[in-house]
Parts: structure tokens; C-alpha cells; sequence
């Protein structure tokens, strides 16, 4: 059953027998992994909806659902945000947070990052993939025909062609190299890649011009 954080949050969402998320559903943008929400300036917006899995986390999504099986009706978001594990198998460190210490607490322990990567849900390289695999087809279904997703990727273990080649069904349209320190792994890019669906909006252009 999908876990609402009705608490932080005043959307006023229903579940219903079939795992549909029903009801008044006023948000059309999707941060499809949440985690702390470190990556945003304004850290809660009501317009977006935020969903992890992680129940550790500092910052509750509004949801804790799985991005690769949402409970999510066909065509709801407009843009989805994607920011999946960069690496797998690995243990807590600077750059990968325990996820429900606060900023006190990691300082203390003398960690300096307060992201929550993910990095140690996946064992191996294939489980990974298998990952992202499955989320990019999930979003398919969840994307409005005219969306956006916008994919953010460290080359730090796979180059990003070699994830790209998983978005057979997707239009590149936009490549942005990160050069913020911050946001990198030493001297690995990273990269926010904008995308639009391949089967998308086909009706004609005169239908929105003036008559």
C-alpha cells in the first residue's frame, strides 16, 4: 500500500482499492527520487510531488513509492525529475549519507555532504541498469505525451552514453555538463539531460494558432 506523509502535505489524496492514487490531484511535476531533496533551493513546493523509498529519510517524500511501479495513473506529470544512484555497493561515507541524521548530527561525525545518494541499494552494475531500465519505462506511462524528463548522471562508474542507450524510446534534446564542485565527484561530470518521448503530441501546429 502507498504510504501518503499527509502530515507534510496538504494535497488531500485518497488511495484507492486498486493502488490508484484518486482524488484531487493538484501537482503535475514528479521528483521520482527524492531523497533528502538537497538538489533544490526551495525544499518543499506544493507543485511538486516527491517520492523515495527510502524510510530513513530526513526530509519525508510525499509519497514512499517505488518510481519503477508508481501508483500513478496514465499521462499525470508534465515533467519528472530523475536523479538515480551513480554507484552501487558501497557503504556510508562523504558522499554517501546515513539518510535520517540531520545536518547536526553529520557534522559532528565530521560529514560534510547531507545528500542521500542511494548508493549502497545496488550490489552490481546490472542491478543498477535493471533499475534505471525499469524507471524510464514507468515514466513513459506517467508522462504526459508533451513531458520533459530531465535525467541528472555522475560518469563517475558509467558513462553517460552507455545510460543514454537505455532511452531507446526517447528524444535527447538537451545535454547541460554541470561544472559546479559541488556536484561532482572529483573530476567525473555531471550532467542534467533533458528528454521528451518519442511517441509524443502529434497534433498539428495550426491547432493552436489564431484563427
Amino acid at each position: 500500500m502507498v504510504e501518503i506523509q499527509k502530515s507534510r502535505s496538504n494535497i488531500g489524496w485518497a488511495v484507492g482499492t486498486d493502488n490508484n492514487v484518486v482524488g484531487g490531484l493538484p501537482s503535475l511535476i514528479l521528483d521520482a527520487t527524492a531523497g533528502n531533496r538537497t538538489m533544490y533551493e526551495t525544499k518543499n513546493v506544493k507543485s511538486i510531488v516527491y517520492i523515495d523509498i527510502q524510510k530513513r529519510l530526513y526530509r519525508k517524500p510525499t509519497i514512499f513509492a517505488d518510481c519503477t511501479r508508481t501508483p500513478f495513473r496514465d499521462k499525470t506529470f508534465h515533467t519528472i525529475f530523475f536523479d538515480p544512484p551513480h554507484d552501487w555497493g558501497s557503504k556510508y561515507g562523504n558522499y554517501y549519507t546515513i539518510p535520517d541524521l540531520t545536518p547536526r548530527q553529520l557534522k559532528k561525525m565530521g560529514i560534510k555532504a547531507t545528500a542521500y545518494y542511494g548508493h549502497e541499494i545496488y550490489q552490481s552494475r546490472m542491478e543498477l541498469i535493471a533499475f534505471i531500465y525499469k524507471a524510464q519505462k514507468e515514466f513513459l506511462r506517467i508522462l504526459q505525451d508533451d513531458g520533459l524528463l530531465w535525467l541528472k548522471w555522475n560518469d563517475y562508474r558509467i558513462p553517460l552514453n552507455n545510460i543514454l542507450a537505455i532511452f531507446k524510446n526517447w528524444h535527447i534534446l538537451i545535454i547541460l555538463r554541470i561544472n559546479d564542485p559541488t556536484q561532482t565527484i572529483g573530476t567525473h561530470q555531471t550532467y542534467w539531460v533533458c528528454m521528451c518521448k518519442k511517441e509524443g503530441y502529434q497534433t498539428e501546429l495550426g491547432a493552436y494558432m489564431r484563427g
